[in-house]
């Protein structure tokens, strides 16, 4: 096989280069994209719920629903809430727990199935991922709706049931009485450890 021309080459060059300059556009646009009102709003209350974390005998709870589960994680466990966006397949590494990687505020994010991981079935329509870990180690998931970030006396809680229902109960670090904002009967939350939750996650890239 004869090597490339000097133009094949050239050519080639040229390709790549407007490639990387699309990139670039694109995730310029991402970064410089307004945060929708509703993102603006969840994140601002878990920056404020952070600042009051040192108030004694109180703590604040990220409430969420995945299926018909609620379901919370403390707030200053959370690093933030945003509209779900697409989610790219990862060719032979995607399974029933991973679901992919996706774009979170230029950042590329691992993506998780929660409700499969926890062993709770998940509803139809999935709104907004919360971010939970550290930079360079951050989980997404995606949860049917977002409640807010609620207020909680700590001596309230419960330890976590014995009984193992589902991988839920192990993640659970405890049970919370918080009475629904929609007027559900149940206001039992199970307030999830994020560490934890991203233990059970990772263990699907195995």
């Amino acid at each position: 096989m004869s090597d490339p021309s000097p133009a094949t080459e050239h050519s080639n060059e040229r390709a790549l280069e407007l490639r990387e300059r699309q990139s670039l556009a694109q995730m310029r646009a991402l970064l410089d994209r307004a945060l929708p009102e509703e993102d603006l709003r969840a994140n601002t209350d878990l920056v404020a719920a952070r600042g009051d974390s040192g108030a004694a005998r109180m703590r604040s709870v990220l409430v969420f629903d995945i299926g018909e589960e609620r379901l919370g994680i403390d707030a200053e466990e959370s690093h933030r809430v945003v509209q779900c966006s697409t989610v790219r397949r990862v060719p032979h590494r995607t399974n029933e727990v991973f679901a992919g990687l996706a774009n979170i505020g230029g950042e590329l994010t691992l993506v998780a199935a929660a409700g499969s991981a926890l062993g709770v079935p998940a509803g139809s329509r999935q709104t907004h991922f919360v971010v939970i870990g550290q930079q360079g180690t951050r989980w997404a998931f995606a949860v049917d709706r977002v409640e807010g970030v609620r207020r909680i006396d700590a001596s309230a809680t419960l330890p976590p049931p014995s009984t193992v229902r589902h991988a839920a109960d192990g993640c659970t670090k405890y049970l919370a009485d918080i009475a629904p904002m929609d007027g559900r009967a149940n206001g039992i939350v199970s307030v999830l450890d994020s560490a934890r939750l991203a233990a059970l996650f990772a263990r699907s890239l195995a």
